[in-house]
C-alpha cells in the first residue's frame, strides 16, 4: 500500500488543500517527513491564507508579503493555548481608576491622565494623554477652573473616542474623538443624551447610539447617529431601530462594525412579557457606512433566524453573553450566545453555547435595480422602506453548502429532544392581525387562553446542529461555580473553548480569599464516523439526528482544564512555582470587584477597592506578545515546536521531578512575596510592602473627577509627540517596565 510519505509534493499540497487548518498542523507534526509543512513558506502560505484568512496572523503576514510559516505556528499556538488554558504571559501592567481594553490596546486613566498601552503589539512605551489638556484642546468654551466626569468609550484605528461630562447646575455631555498619531481634534459633539451611549468606529466614520428615544408605546428606543472623519460632518438623518428590542449591552443587544456596514443584534422579542409564546427569534438589522438610511436598511426575517423554543425550559438571564464574532476562515459575522437553561424544567441548569449564522433576505431583481440607481447618501427616508413582501428568502450566508450547516440553522440547547414542538403543525409565523387566527398554531389547550392582545410567535423548530452547539458544565462535575466567582467569561469559536475566570477559594480557607484561575473546556472531532457494517461498511455516514448521540459521536471532549494548577491545603507543602503564579494573578494588596474584558488573544482585568487605584493583571495567549523585562518563566522545562506535550514546549503543569528539582526548590522569598502599590505622585512603582486584604464594596461610578485647568498636568518630563514639547500627549515608559511583575511562559523565539 503507497503511504503518505511516498506521495508526490503536488499530490500531497492537494490533501492538504482539502483539509482543516488543525488537521494541516497536526499532519506537518506526525514525522519529521512532513515537518516542511510548518517551515516552507510557500506551502505555509497556501495553509495560512485560504484556511485562517481572516485571522490577524493571516492579515499581518500578507500586509508584509511575507512570514506565512511563522504565522501558521503563531495561530496553532494561540489555539492550542487557549483550548488548554495555559498563557504565555501574565503581568501586572499598572494601575489605574478606569480601563477601556479594545483591539488590543488598553486606555485607562489615572489621576488626571489618559495612559494608551498596545499590548498586541507589546508596545514599551505608552502614550500619555492630559485630560486637562486633551478637554481644554476640544472645548475652546469651557469654562476656567471646570469640574466634570471624564469616561473612555472606544479605541480603534489610532483613533479614541471618550465622553465628557461637565458637573454643575447645568451639565453637559461632550462626545471627543481624536487621533493618536496627529494628535487632532476629529469631534467635539455636544450630546442630547448619554443613556447607554456606545460609540463604534473605524477610520472613516464613527457611529454612536442612545437609548434615549421615547416610543409611541412609552418605552425607549434606540437612537443612531453616524460621522463622516473624511467629510468632517455629521450625516443628515439618524438611524431610528424602534423594532430593536433589549437595552443590556452583550447581554440582549450588540452593536458591531464589520467590513462596510453597521449591525445591531438583539435576541429579545418584545418589550412586553409574553405570557404565551412558543418560539424565540434572533432579530438583526444593518445598512452602509456610508449611506445610513431606511432605504438601505435590511433586516433579518424570523423564519431564518430561530434561536429556542420556549418550551425546551428557562433561562437564567443573568448568564446571558450576546455577541458578534468573525469567523477566521470565512471572515462572515456569526452569532454567538451563552445561555443557562434548565431543559424542560430540569433541576440541574447547563450551560451552553450556540453559534448562529445571520442570513439576510436578499433583495429581487426590480429592488436592485432600484438600488442601483440610488444616491450614495439618501437625504431623506420617510417612505422609502422596501416591503417585506417584495423580497426572497435567500441566504446570503457565505458558508461552505457542503457542510452540516443549513440556512435554518442557529443556536441550539444541549438537547435534540427540545427541538420538536409538541403539537406542531404550522411553519410560518403568526400573523399580526386583531383577530389572531389560533388555527395557526400548535393544538395545545394553551391555544384557548390567547387573547388579542397577545402576539404569539410560532414556527417549527429546525434541527439543531451538533458543529453549533456547544455544551458546558451541567454542574455534574466538580466543582461548580456562582456566577459572582465567574468573574470573566468568553467562549472562541476558532479552538471551541470557553474560558471562564473564576474565584476559586481554597476550600480550608474559611474567609473564602480571592484566589483567581482560568478555567477551560474544548472540545475537537473526533475520527470520522464510519458505517461497522451492511452494504456501506467503511464509508463515511452521518451524525446521528438525536444531539445528544451525535455531539458524543462528532467530538472528543477532554476534562475541564484549570490553570495554575491546584494548590496544597497546607502551606508548608505548596508548589512554590504555583504560588508565585497566584500571587501575580492575585496582587495581596489588591483584592476584590474584578471585572475584566477579554478578546480572541488576550484577558485584561482589575482588581482591588473602588475607592483606590486597581492592579491590572494582563493575561496572553498569543507567543508573540512578548512584554520587555518580563522574567522568563523557570518553573518548566523548555522544549522545540514537537518535543513535548505541547506544541511550543510548555507543560501542562509544573512538575519538579521533570525539570530535575527538588520539592522544596528554592525561590526568591523577597521577590515572591512582593506585593504593589501607587504612589499617587509617581506612576505607581512597586514597593515591597504586604497589606491587609482589602474588600471594597463601594459602588462608585469607574469614572474619573478632573481638574480642567489643572496647572500641574504639565509639570511631568515629557517627550513631546508632535512640535512642542509641551502639547497635551507625550510618550513615557511603559508602567509594567517599572512594576516589573509577570512573567514570560514561552520560548525566547516565537515559532
Amino acid at each position: 500500500m503507497i503511504g503518505l510519505i511516498s506521495l508526490p509534493y503536488e499530490v500531497l499540497s492537494n490533501v492538504v488543500d482539502n483539509i482543516s487548518f488543525d488537521d494541516a498542523f497536526n499532519l506537518g507534526r506526525t514525522c519529521k517527513h512532513y515537518r516542511y509543512l510548518l517551515t516552507e513558506e510557500s506551502i505555509s502560505k497556501t495553509i495560512v491564507q485560504t484556511k485562517v484568512r481572516y485571522s490577524n496572523e493571516a492579515l499581518a503576514a500578507k500586509a508584509v508579503g511575507g512570514g506565512n510559516a511563522r504565522a501558521l505556528r503563531r495561530v496553532a499556538k494561540r489555539r492550542d493555548a487557549l483550548a488548554t488554558a495555559n498563557p504565555f504571559v501574565v503581568a501586572t501592567i499598572g494601575f489605574c481608576d478606569a480601563y477601556l481594553y479594545c483591539k488590543g490596546v488598553l486606555c485607562y486613566t489615572l489621576d488626571d491622565r489618559l495612559r494608551l498601552l498596545d499590548l498586541h503589539h507589546s508596545a514599551q512605551d505608552e502614550l500619555v494623554i492630559s485630560i486637562p489638556g486633551l478637554l481644554t484642546q476640544a472645548l475652546s468654551e469651557i469654562d476656567d477652573h471646570s469640574r466634570g466626569v471624564f469616561q473612555v468609550l472606544y479605541y480603534s484605528d489610532r483613533i479614541v473616542s471618550c465622553l465628557y461630562k461637565s458637573s454643575g447646575p447645568d451639565p453637559t455631555a461632550w462626545l471627543i474623538a481624536f487621533h493618536l498619531k496627529t494628535r487632532g481634534i476629529l469631534i467635539a459633539h455636544e450630546l442630547e443624551s448619554i443613556d447607554k451611549i456606545f460609540v463604534r468606529h473605524n477610520k472613516q466614520y464613527l457611529y454612536y447610539g442612545t437609548h434615549s428615544e421615547i416610543g409611541t408605546d412609552g418605552n425607549r428606543k434606540w437612537v443612531i447617529q453616524g460621522y463622516d472623519f473624511k467629510a468632517r460632518k455629521w450625516f443628515d438623518q439618524k438611524m431610528h431601530l424602534p423594532d430593536m428590542v433589549g437595552s443590556e449591552i452583550g447581554s440582549t443587544i450588540c452593536f458591531e462594525l464589520h467590513k462596510d456596514y453597521f449591525y445591531a443584534l438583539s435576541n429579545q422579542t418584545s418589550f412586553e412579557v409574553e405570557e404565551i409564546d412558543w418560539t424565540s427569534f434572533y432579530h438583526c438589522i444593518r445598512f452602509p457606512l456610508n449611506s445610513p438610511c431606511k432605504a438601505l436598511l435590511e433586516k433579518t426575517e424570523n423564519k431564518s433566524m430561530w434561536r429556542r423554543q420556549h418550551q425546551e425550559g428557562p433561562i437564567d438571564d443573568r448568564w446571558t453573553n450576546l455577541s458578534l464574532d468573525e469567523d477566521e476562515s470565512s471572515g462572515q459575522l456569526k452569532i454567538v450566545e451563552a445561555r443557562k437553561e434548565w431543559y424542560l424544567g430540569s433541576s440541574r441548569s447547563q450551560r451552553t453555547y450556540y453559534t448562529t449564522d445571520i442570513i439576510f433576505p436578499r433583495l429581487e431583481k426590480d429592488e436592485d435595480l432600484y438600488l442601483d440607481n440610488l444616491p450614495t447618501t439618501c437625504s431623506a427616508d420617510a417612505g422609502s422602506a422596501f416591503p417585506s413582501a417584495s423580497r426572497a428568502q435567500v441566504s446570503t450566508s457565505a458558508d461552505d453548502p457542503a457542510s452540516f450547516s443549513a440556512s435554518t440553522s442557529s443556536t441550539s440547547t444541549a438537547s435534540s429532544s427540545s427541538t420538536a414542538s409538541t403539537g406542531a403543525s404550522n411553519t410560518s409565523a403568526t400573523p399580526p392581525s386583531e383577530d389572531i387566527d389560533t388555527s395557526q398554531l400548535p393544538d395545545v389547550p394553551l391555544r384557548k387562553l390567547i387573547r388579542k392582545d397577545d402576539h404569539p410567535h410560532h414556527i417549527n423548530a429546525p434541527a439543531r446542529l451538533p458543529q453549533n452547539t456547544h455544551p458546558g458544565n451541567d454542574g455534574s462535575s466538580q466543582p461548580t461555580f456562582t456566577l459572582a466567582k465567574s468573574r470573566i467569561r468568553t467562549y472562541h469559536t476558532s479552538c471551541s473553548t470557553f474560558i471562564d475566570l473564576v474565584d476559586d477559594p481554597l476550600p480550608t480557607d474559611w474567609q473564602g480569599r480571592q484566589r483567581l484561575r482560568l478555567r477551560a473546556g474544548s472540545r475537537s472531532l473526533g475520527p470520522p464516523l464510519l458505517y461497522t457494517q451492511g452494504p456501506k461498511q467503511g464509508l463515511l455516514r452521518p451524525p446521528s439526528s438525536d444531539l445528544d448521540i451525535a455531539l458524543t459521536e462528532m467530538y472528543q471532549v477532554p476534562e475541564i482544564t484549570y490553570w495554575p494548577a491546584a494548590q496544597n491545603p497546607d502551606p508548608n507543602l505548596r508548589n512554590e512555582h504555583d504560588d508565585a503564579i497566584y500571587k501575580l494573578l492575585n496582587p495581596p494588596s489588591h483584592l476584590g470587584n474584578v471585572e475584566g474584558t477579554a478578546d480572541e488573544r488576550s484577558m485584561v482585568y482589575v482588581t482591588g477597592a473602588r475607592d483606590e487605584p486597581q492592579a491590572l493583571i494582563f493575561i496572553a495567549f498569543d507567543p508573540a506578545i512578548k512584554l520587555a523585562g518580563l522574567k522568563r518563566w523557570g518553573g518548566l522545562c523548555r522544549k522545540g515546536v514537537g518535543e513535548g506535550p505541547h506544541i511550543d514546549g510548555r507543560a501542562t503543569g509544573y512538575n519538579a521531578k521533570e525539570v530535575g528539582l527538588n520539592e522544596g526548590a528554592y525561590v526568591d522569598v523577597g521577590e515572591r512575596d512582593r506585593t504593589v502599590t501607587v504612589d499617587r505622585k509617581g506612576k505607581g512603582k512597586e514597593r515591597a510592602t504586604c497589606s491587609e486584604v482589602f474588600m471594597g464594596q463601594s459602588d462608585a461610578a469607574e469614572c474619573r473627577t478632573v481638574d480642567v485647568h489643572d496647572k500641574g498636568a504639565f509639570s511631568r518630563n515629557k517627550v513631546g509627540v508632535g512640535p512642542k514639547r509641551t502639547s497635551w500627549a507625550w510618550k513615557e515608559r511603559a508602567m509594567y517596565q517599572d512594576i516589573n511583575l509577570g512573567y514570560y511562559f514561552g520560548l525566547d523565539r516565537v515559532g
